[in-house]
């Protein structure tokens, strides 16, 4: 048995999150988007640019003032107090100086752009307006979401802060004025946000970027949606854009797994019968998210999910495997009962391939890893183009607004390409302060292509062979050799194909594909401690 079969047997028993929505690299691979040491004036004084530059606004501050004549202060004229205040103002003058000739003389900290920011490639805007939900059960016992506890107030600050950052990230040179194919306003509970926020938020995008032609869509809970006697339907219906679309986090129709998860009130069957009745009156297409391999959860049940989904008329349904063990760090994973209830990797992915095959014969076609679509939809205008755009970074560009939004460029012609991170503090200006980054070279722009398009199940060698003039099969000959002997890819001389089986395993896949590349020291920074941040705003601009 070679390394490489080695090493995928050892990833084939480890948890699969079968999903790949962050891509290479995850969050501890990155580092701090601002060098230290921090700056004095960490709101907005250090700041990477989305091509990678970095600004100094320390250094350009000081130079400037030093570059200043000193103001001359007389105190040997005027009364006793008037001197005192001239004395005073020179003493003060000269302590200024002095810390700016200290920020010159430590030399600018800025740095060249690191790629060219092509404005002739499409454009994805992925907004969390916060990271707010309603749980009556904490984080409602497996979520890894951002779960902070709802507040009118905290909330309306940090959607005033993101849509001041929102209006700086599309002003950015080289992303304003471009084309924008999908707009998603996500973050599980995005729809807390009144219809006034959400409305003011798609305005902003509108200043900068050309959305008429773009498709729309408002993450939530059904019950929220189906509240106010649906408003966020009619405003969602009346906003600038081609296609408008709701994903609804309804995870499970089950009476007892949704009040194990205090999700009783988020929604029932009849909500979402109601809802997906009064979305095709509005022309806005409906998507479902659901778990199976839920702790305990029967064949039978799961099943039951996804044959209600088919019959309330879904346009959209996603299954996503719950990831439950112990020391994840969600609540359920500290329960060592639910872990241990939990299936093997082996019957739960035989639940997903019989899953899967329920909803190809129901007429749903699959576009990407987690996502299902009725035929009609998926070969139409309302296919949902958000989650496959994000999955093409050989077309598409992405900007993010909002506590740990995600913003990637890439530059062909150079072989670069950038991810950057938000924090769940947008005190400070994009990006800086704890915001974090990845830098793309040509060995990793390899990976990300093909671990972003593995999210769609395949993609194109003749496609890698003309951005990187390789082979896919020769850069990752062990991996591909162990990958296709276990049964998870197929590969020939114009396509790679993940195997339903495979598809599950994605986890698996991708990971033994990135152990080519050394493992990158980051910022320590890991996804759970970006979680447990508290959400602060106060956003204050450029300066």
């Amino acid at each position: 048995m070679s390394d490489a079969d080695e090493q995928l047997q050892h990833r084939l028993r480890r948890p699969q999150r079968h999903r790949l929505l962050q891509g290479f690299p995850a969050v501890p691979a990155m580092i701090a988007a601002v060098p230290e040491p921090p700056s004095p004036w960490p709101d907005n004084a250090v700041v990477r640019g989305l091509d990678g530059g970095l600004r100094d606004g320390d250094f350009d501050f000081a130079a400037a003032e030093l570059a200043k004549p000193p103001f001359f202060f007389d105190d040997s004229t005027g009364t006793a107090d008037d001197r005192a205040r001239m004395s005073a103002a020179r003493e003060g003058q000269l302590s200024n100086r002095a810390d700016w000739q200290r920020t010159v003389d430590n030399g600018s900290r800025a740095e060249s752009p690191f790629l060219r920011i092509d404005s002739t490639r499409g454009l994805i805007v992925g907004v969390i307006p916060h990271t707010q939900c309603i749980p009556r059960q904490e984080a409602c016992g497996f979520c890894t979401f951002p779960h902070d506890v709802a507040n009118a107030r905290s909330r309306a600050t940090m959607i005033e802060a993101v849509n001041d950052e929102l209006h700086m990230v599309c002003s950015i040179e080289g992303i304003a004025g471009r084309r924008v194919d999908a707009i998603y306003l996500g973050g599980g509970t995005a729809n807390l946000s009144s219809t006034e926020q959400v409305a003011y938020l798609v305005a902003t995008i509108a200043t900068s970027l050309q959305i008429a032609d773009a498709e729309l869509t408002l993450e939530g809970t059904p019950q929220l949606f189906a509240a106010w006697f649906g408003s966020h339907l009619k405003n969602l219906a009346q906003q600038p854009v081609a296609h408008k679309r709701i994903s609804m986090g309804i995870q499970t129709f089950d009476a007892a797994f949704l009040q194990q998860m205090g999700r009783e009130k988020f929604g029932d069957v009849a909500t979402v019968r109601k809802l997906v009745k009064r979305c095709r009156e509005l022309a806005i297409t409906t998507s479902g998210d659901f778990l199976f391999n839920l702790p305990g959860q029967t064949a039978a049940q799961m099943d039951l999910d996804v044959d209600t989904a088919i019959g309330l008329g879904l346009d959209q349904i996603c299954l996503y495997n719950l990831v439950l063990y112990d020391g994840l760090a969600t609540p359920w994973s500290k329960d060592p009962v639910l872990v241990a209830a939990m299936p093997d990797n082996d019957v739960a992915c035989a639940n997903w391939l019989r899953l899967r095959a329920r909803l190809l014969s129901a007429g749903y076609v699959q576009s990407t890893l987690t996502n299902f679509e009725k035929v009609e939809v998926a070969s139409g205008p309302q296919r949902f183009r958000y989650e496959v755009d994000s999955f093409s970074p050989e077309d598409f560009d992405a900007i993010g607004s909002g506590p740990m939004s995600l913003s990637s460029v890439v530059d062909w012609p150079a072989q670069r390409a950038i991810k950057l991170m938000r924090r769940k503090s947008v005190r400070s200006a994009p990006w800086s302060g704890g915001d974090l980054l990845y830098r793309y070279e040509h060995h990793d722009l390899r990976l990300l292509f093909v671990i972003r398009s593995l999210a769609k199940t395949a993609f194109s060698t003749t496609t890698y062979a003309s951005l990187f003039g390789t082979s896919f099969v020769a850069d990752f000959a062990d991996s591909v050799a162990a990958l296709v002997a276990a049964g998870l890819l197929i590969v020939d001389d114009t396509r790679c194909e993940l195997t339903p089986r495979g598809m599950f395993f994605s986890d698996a896949v991708v990971s033994l594909l990135a152990s080519t590349s050394a493992a990158p020291r980051g910022a320590g920074v890991h996804t759970s401690d970006v979680l447990g941040e508290r959400p602060e705003a106060g956003y204050l601009g450029m300066g």
